[in-house]
């Protein structure tokens, strides 16, 4: 039996030396589950020609339009040759299985880590108006005046939505949530409080017309370096989105490995660094394919307790 084991291992070893030797050999596809333009194909683009470059094989970005569940699918049941990759969001990897009754792939079974791409933080801004510079005077001015502040959002089942509302319960305010588009209510004074991506607001807060009270991320970021974290105020309060990419499971390991050196070489330069901040993503490059196993655990942990205390039905 030990010999007939041993036996295995050097096939599966051969396999993979003769996998790393020989791949890539054609084009890779990389699906992104949104129509061309928005912030998920530019950030395919935008990584594909140096990625390109470095494989020395074409970088194909696949757009699959509609329902994000069908990109995520169609990379599901791709063969796992190690030709196919998906750069997914937070929504298709971790937030959709809570908030969906049925998704037609397993977001734990159907996909091996690949590469963490990175963060994607918001802001809390506040029209001037309202006469409050941080968090905690936001909430003492909520909870003196209960149910009579407002925040903008795309939507109650959207992330910045659900921050808005999970930092109702954790900051123990009344807020109501209004769906809006843009940032321009805000700057109008027809809404006193938003939550937006910081490439939307960062311009318009370094002139003056809104002020930023709190960023999600972990550490404070460059572009709004006096606006604290929602954590410094409350503390462990944390709410990012952010993109991975993922190969269909089975693909073999040589390829993977391969993708995550090159991702993780591309990451780390700064010209790229710059150009992802500006779309509003920010790296530090990614970690091991174990390493974003584990973050991916635990984001779905995160998003089932939130879902759950939001009390979000699944539609």
């Amino acid at each position: 039996m030990r010999r007939a084991s041993l036996s295995l291992l050097a096939a599966l070893v051969v396999t993979d030396m003769a996998i790393a030797q020989s791949w890539p050999s054609r084009p890779v596809r990389m699906i992104v589950p949104q129509a061309a333009g928005g912030m998920a194909d530019i950030v395919a683009r935008v990584i594909s020609s140096p990625l390109a470059r470095e494989l020395g094989q074409q970088v194909l970005v696949d757009n699959r339009a509609g329902d994000a569940t069908l990109g995520a699918q169609a990379a599901a049941r791709a063969q796992a040759d190690g030709y196919t990759y998906l750069l997914a969001p937070a929504s298709v990897l971790a937030v959709d299985q809570y908030m969906a009754k049925i998704l037609p792939y397993s977001p734990e079974d159907d996909f091996a880590s690949v590469a963490m791409v990175g963060s994607i933080p918001f802001a809390l801004i506040a029209n001037p108006e309202l006469n409050v510079n941080t968090l905690a005077e936001l909430i003492a001015l909520a909870k003196a005046n209960p149910g009579k502040l407002a925040f903008a959002s795309p939507g109650p089942r959207t992330l910045p939505g659900m921050l808005g509302e999970t930092l109702k319960i954790r900051a123990g305010v009344s807020l109501l949530q209004v769906p809006y588009k843009g940032v321009q209510d805000t700057i109008a004074g027809r809404i006193q409080l938003a939550i937006q991506g910081i490439p939307a607001i960062a311009a318009v807060v370094q002139r003056g017309q809104l002020r930023a009270l709190a960023v999600s991320s972990p550490r404070r970021i460059p572009e709004l370096p006096e606006v604290a974290t929602f954590s410094e105020t409350l503390p462990g309060f944390e709410f990012n989105g952010w993109f991975a990419v993922v190969a269909p499971t089975g693909t073999p390991r040589a390829p993977i490995e391969r993708m995550n050196l090159e991702f993780n070489r591309i990451l780390l330069d700064g010209v790229m660094e710059q150009r992802l901040r500006a779309l509003g993503l920010y790296t530090e490059g990614t970690g091991a394919p174990k390493e974003i196993d584990a973050f991916l655990e635990s984001e779905r942990a995160f998003w089932s307790r939130v879902v759950r205390e939001l009390k979000i039905e699944p539609e």
